[in-house]
């Protein structure tokens, strides 16, 4: 005789799982909750009998708009109505019985304030009693904030301003973890746990029967136990048949009825000790077309079984891997397998209340050829490439072997073979023919035939047509030359797509006179519309030698074009030093001493901040000596440096930088 575990202490949640979750919205402030269905605020704690809340709400960063006003009605009728129009709204909590609405009115009738009272659907309590309100007019992704008002005849008592809250609800509830579980004739008990700390108030448990069907959600007993910082989520079903098989799963809640994300599925039954069944027969031929094995097989009792599942190897005593998990009720089941002619080894197993039975006795069988004609390549293309054609094709066929490819001979008007045999396993295939012969100024045409796994050859694929890439190389550039340019030179040659149909781009290289040796600078391989090169890396006082090839589609490079020389001058000029940088009302003031030099046409002011490069910021007369900086910012720190441009549009080296915090009071 088996003994009965205690289970009284999971009838009813412990209250302080539900309390857990209350202080966030049991103070006096406004306290607003997303939902699944809405945003729940809670506008305080004095029950507004004789006096009302009025309700404003903000989306976003807008104005507050009035939603709606609450106040206590408590004769029976009305709060009955409002329980049954309010709980759809909170439906994975306990609707509030007969007794809770009661215990409900006799507490107003002697409580100001909801500070001492409670039931099980917490955010419903307070939609009763007029100190909570529901807004259904939200929208996904949105931010929300409530204002509320106490309200007793035309006066406003106080005005006070809820949190802000993103829509929809987000929790930060644990997924829960199967602990164990106990399996007797009447009962079955159990357990999930989580650890740490979290907003979990309750939980709901969902179960099926014998794998059939949906879950459905049950109304059984449910508790808990506590050790350290793990909580144990006990759920104890009394609805049982004897023997049945059910299967678990529970959905963590927080207070206001959000749930968390769902355990994973646990099996339990009344079944006990069952032994698995036995196969009648279990049987394996070839089909007779498309790869297929038909296997067979009949149970006499399935009754206890939750599914079949099969297994197949190439090995009778290795290499076995599931290729189907079935319902018991099935009785035979199409394989297709990977390739014709070679024999495949099956057995099956039962999956029962106490897990997987051992395999059954293992049966073997072949698909063999009836005749079946491999599909041809598709998308089939042709390019050409240097010293020859690229032929391309793609391939539908699921039992390919491989591809041959063939060209067309106009002299006999027939195809012949060019390829071996091109093994099949990708997307995109490819075949480059560079036979000697082949012409530059001829058309050569391709086509594709399939090979399959028992050597069934496919008919002919359509047509690709392509020349053989084989081209003169690439001239050179022409007329190379220099342009000055700020902080640099810009390197310039002739266009030479309208010469070179199929050119790729240019390769720029520079040395240092006279001993240098030639180097390719960054950009290799430029777009062939970029017949120009900026190089800013000079150093005064060098000289640089330039040259430029040219290269085409098929990998030909030009001879060096004539190269051109550079020697970049030293400016002469020097900038005067920053006198001061002060703040005045109207921004930060910059002077700076005269600019004497007869060179010299303009001064550039710079300004940085700490941790970022110097930016010009303003170009002057070389008459001016001061700048007042408007477009500065509270508080920030800036340094200010200055240069002096010549007739040749050279730039002095920096003036040394001044540093002012800008400060409006000055």
């Amino acid at each position: 005789m088996y003994t009965k575990p205690y289970i009284k202490l999971l009838i009813i949640l412990i209250l302080m799982f539900t309390l857990s979750g209350v202080s966030t919205a049991q103070e006096n402030e406004p306290t607003a909750v997303a939902t699944g269905k809405g945003m729940w605020i809670y506008l305080g704690n004095e029950i507004p009998a004789g006096l009302e809340y009025q309700v404003l709400k903000s989306v976003g960063n807008g104005d507050f708009i009035p939603v709606g006003t609450t106040s206590y009605r408590g004769d029976r009728g009305t709060m009955k109505d409002m329980a049954e129009k309010y709980y759809p709204l909170f439906g994975n909590l306990e609707k509030p019985t007969e007794s809770e609405l009661s215990l409900l009115r006799n507490y107003v009738s002697r409580s100001k304030t909801t500070d001492s009272v409670y039931i099980s659907n917490f955010p419903l309590m307070h939609l009763l009693l007029g100190t909570a309100f529901f807004d259904t007019e939200v929208d996904p992704g949105k931010t929300y904030r409530y204002r509320v008002a106490k309200i007793a005849g035309k006066d406003r008592l106080w005005e006070r301003t809820s949190n802000r809250v993103n829509f929809p609800a987000e929790t930060d509830l644990p997924k829960p973890k199967f602990g164990s579980k106990q399996e007797f004739a009447t009962q079955v008990v159990v357990r999930w746990y989580v650890t740490g700390e979290s907003n979990l108030s309750s939980f709901l448990v969902y179960r099926r029967v014998f794998g059939q069907g949906g879950y459905q959600r049950m109304d059984i007993s449910r508790g808990f136990n506590v050790s350290q910082d793990t909580i144990y989520l006990i759920a104890a079903d009394t609805a049982v048949q004897e023997p049945a098989l059910y299967e678990y799963y529970i959905r963590p809640l927080d207070i206001y009825g959000n749930s968390g994300p769902e355990s994973e599925v646990v099996s339990a039954g009344t079944v006990g000790s069952v032994s698995y069944p036995v196969p009648d027969y279990f049987n394996a031929r070839g089909g007779a077309k498309d790869h297929q094995v038909e296997l067979v097989w009949k149970f006499s009792v399935t009754g206890y079984l939750s599914s079949i599942e099969l297994y197949r190897s190439k090995s009778y005593d290795t290499g076995y891997m599931r290729i189907a998990r079935l319902s018991p009720n099935d009785t035979s089941f199409t394989d297709i397998v990977p390739v014709a002619n070679e024999n495949f080894w099956y057995y099956l197993i039962t999956v029962g209340p106490n897990g997987n039975s051992t395999p059954s006795a293992k049966v073997s069988a072949m698909f063999r050829n009836s005749g079946e004609k491999p599909l041809p390549p598709e998308e089939t293309g042709a390019e050409s490439i240097k010293g020859g054609v690229k032929v391309y094709w793609s391939c539908q066929e699921p039992y390919a072997k491989g591809f041959y490819v063939y060209r067309y001979v106009y002299e006999t008007a027939e195809f012949e073979q060019v390829s071996g045999l091109i093994p099949a396993g990708a997307e995109i295939y490819s075949f480059a023919d560079t036979a000697r012969y082949l012409q530059g100024n001829e058309v050569y045409r391709y086509a594709v035939r399939t090979v399959n796994d028992v050597d069934q050859l496919s008919d002919y694929s359509e047509t690709a047509s392509a020349s053989p890439g084989k081209k003169a190389t690439v001239g050179s550039p022409m007329n190379l030359r220099i342009t000055v340019r700020d902080k640099g030179i810009l390197l310039i040659w002739d266009d030479m797509r309208p010469t070179e149909p199929v050119l790729l781009g240019y390769k720029v290289f520079r040395k240092e006179d006279p001993d240098g040796r030639y180097e390719l600078l960054p950009g290799d391989t430029l777009k062939n519309d970029l017949n120009f090169y900026r190089d800013t890396s000079l150093v005064t006082g060098k000289r640089y030698r330039y040259t430029v090839t040219a290269i085409d589609f098929y990998g030909n490079e030009s001879p060096q074009s004539v190269s051109v020389s550079y020697v970049p001058e030293a400016s002469t000029v020097i900038a005067p030093e920053i006198l001061r940088a002060v703040n005045t009302k109207e921004g930060i003031l910059v002077s700076w001493g005269q600019v004497t030099d007869e060179k010299a046409v303009a001064v550039k002011v710079y300004r940085s901040r700490p941790g970022m490069n110097p930016l010009p910021v303003i170009t002057l007369q070389k008459t001016s000596d001061e700048y007042l900086d408007k477009s500065v910012s509270e508080g920030e720190l800036y340094t200010y440096e200055i240069s002096v441009i010549n007739e040749g549009d050279r730039e002095s080296l920096h003036s040394s930088g001044v540093t002012v915090r800008r400060q409006s009071g000055n």
